[in-house]
């Protein structure tokens, strides 16, 4: 099997010849200081340093590395998306970061050094003053039908699919109960989720309509004919803590969040013959049945240090219904913090777990953060590569 028809089959739930593995997506990266370590230390050379992501302060990972990882995805990143390593974020306020494309600041303290952030979070939320639905309705949504950001995408997708046998996936183009807290702030959209819930569905409702004209948008740059260039569509929606969710699933989940998801999903496979890997952190098996039933194909990252999350018990109870994607090692303790053989145990018993039947892709637990090691992030993929065949 070439790298796309492995990761086709396994999101189809049927054993490939080998575990896919993938590095370098939104939740499957690597913090730019790792990335450097990691280059210096397997001696290899990146004249093009960037970010994929410059919020999480990710590195976009050149095709040398992937190469000596075998990864076998590429993520369809728009050029222009992808800022140089000495960008500099503008200061507002007491503030040093970014706004986005929402108008939400993610930022740091002005007063650090620009070299000690690690990553910035988001500290300006433009509705955190919005009391009623027609101020939702009223705020500046931004425009998802503007081509202007995709520039040079549709090149890049063409090069990718005519001349590699990678599977490609687009970053995140979805993120609708997530954003909330980053609008008006996570505790008042969690407050406002269960006091005045008609504002929280307002502000979903505007963001499905935002990102159902982004992913058409997107999709039609990357249309040749009637295929589209890409395999696999990337939403985030973070929903649960390391104990649990964050909300009540029965109730508020179910009735308020899943029918809006569920239509964007919905929307998505429309549009296109893709799948699509949903990222939640934290303890979600409460959640995998309804990501079944909306049409989520795989779930990410697979923390599996979080309760109720071991590897063996969530293959059996869910593996006929989602592929995971991610779960290599415990990017909190063992792969920051343990041995080379540390690693490469947890590794091996992972993807051991997870690995009957396909429905399993292997990259490691959310994005690789700066103090980890190199040796330990070669043997973690030193070890998937030593038990990914069938």
């Amino acid at each position: 099997m070439n790298s796309r028809q492995r990761v086709m089959a396994t999101l189809n739930h049927r054993e490939p010849d080998m575990v896919p593995i993938d590095f370098g997506g939104n939740q499957s990266s690597i913090h730019i200081k790792a990335y450097k370590n990691l280059l210096n230390y397997l001696k290899i050379e990146d004249k093009n340093i960037r970010y994929s992501d410059f919020i999480q302060q990710i590195a976009y990972p050149c095709d040398e590395l992937l190469q000596r990882f075998n990864v076998d995805i590429r993520w369809l990143r728009p050029p222009a998306s992808l800022l140089p390593e000495d960008f500099t974020p503008e200061v507002e306020g007491k503030y040093r970061g970014v706004f986005d494309q929402f108008g939400v600041f993610w930022g740091d303290s002005a007063e650090k050094d620009v070299k000690d952030i690690l990553f910035y979070d988001p500290c300006i939320h433009p509705l955190s003053d919005a009391k009623t639905v027609q101020q939702v309705r009223e705020f500046d949504w931004p425009d998802g039908t503007d081509r202007a950001p995709l520039k040079g995408l549709r090149e890049h997708a063409r090069k990718l699919r005519e001349t590699t046998n990678y599977a490609i996936a687009a970053p995140t183009i979805g993120c609708i109960y997530e954003y909330t807290t980053f609008l008006f702030g996570f505790d008042k959209a969690l407050r406002y989720l269960r006091m005045n819930p008609e504002l929280i569905v307002a502000t979903m409702e505007e963001l499905e309509k935002y990102w159902t004209n982004c992913v058409t948008t997107y999709l039609n740059e990357i249309k040749f004919g009637h295929e589209h260039y890409v395999d696999i569509i990337a939403v985030n929606g973070d929903l649960a803590t390391q104990t649990g969710p964050i909300m009540n699933v029965d109730s508020i989940y179910s009735q308020l969040i899943k029918p809006i998801e569920h239509r964007f999903a919905r929307k998505v496979h429309e549009l296109a013959k893709v799948k699509i890997n949903y990222h939640s952190c934290g303890s979600i098996p409460r959640f995998i049945p309804h990501f079944s039933e909306i049409g989520y194909d795989a779930v990410n990252p697979v923390q599996v240090a979080a309760r109720d999350m071991e590897p063996c018990s969530l293959k059996e109870r869910f593996g006929t219904i989602i592929t995971f994607w991610g779960g290599l090692c415990d990017t909190q303790h063992t792969l920051p913090f343990g041995s080379r053989e540390q690693v490469r145990k947890e590794v091996l018993h992972n993807v051991a777990c997870f690995k009957p039947g396909g429905g399993y892709i292997a990259s490691n637990i959310h994005n690789i953060t700066a103090e980890v090691p190199p040796q330990n992030v070669e043997a973690m993929f030193e070890a998937a590569r030593e038990s990914r065949r069938y």
